[in-house]
């Protein structure tokens, strides 16, 4: 486990076009990746960088945070949910396996307030000893959903809410007999 604490410059983000007439709203494939800024391979992680604005708000919405709550987000990728569950939550410790992720969501918070809010962890959740968290958010990756669960169940103090978000599974997707 190690802790992140580089000192990088401000992170580029680019202001989308127009508001979506509903935050499932998607761009086509080939304008959301002339948009995209960041250029990871994320294979490795099997991470899916959540990139809908609509759908993020949506998630921290749902956690109903207090402004005493310390919050554990798992898999914060280049911090899209991170900068939002920082406006509204005492600390997030965020947990992240990947080094690239981990700069980038540490370089989204560099010099502003919220720096002083968040702490990110840099190591695999599931073999992890966690803090002690109000609120667990997470847009989990596919290979993590279920030792994930488990883990948050066994805790001694669980969340009093967990928000978390799972990428379709289709191989165990199957219609029954006609």
């Amino acid at each position: 486990m190690h802790r992140i604490t580089t000192a990088m410059g401000k992170a580029k983000t680019q202001k989308r076009g127009g508001a979506a007439s509903s935050p499932y709203d998607r761009p086509s494939k080939q304008s959301a990746a002339a948009n995209n800024v960041f250029k990871f391979n994320t294979k490795d992680y099997g991470q899916h960088i959540l990139k809908n604005p609509g759908i993020a708000e949506q998630i921290v919405n749902k956690a109903w945070l207090k402004p005493t709550d310390t919050v554990l987000e798992v898999g914060p990728g280049t911090g899209n949910l991170t900068v939002r569950i920082l406006e509204k939550a005492k600390k997030v410790i965020a947990v992240e396996m990947d080094p690239r992720m981990a700069a980038e969501v540490t370089k989204r918070v560099q010099g502003k307030p919220e720096q002083r809010k968040l702490e990110v962890l840099l190591g695999d959740v599931i073999k992890t000893t966690l803090p002690q968290f109000d609120v667990c958010i997470s847009n989990t990756p596919y290979q993590i959903s279920s030792p994930l669960v488990f883990k948050i169940l066994s805790l001694p103090n669980p969340p009093r809410t967990c928000v978390l978000m799972f990428q379709r599974g289709k191989r165990f997707c199957t219609f029954p007999p006609s």
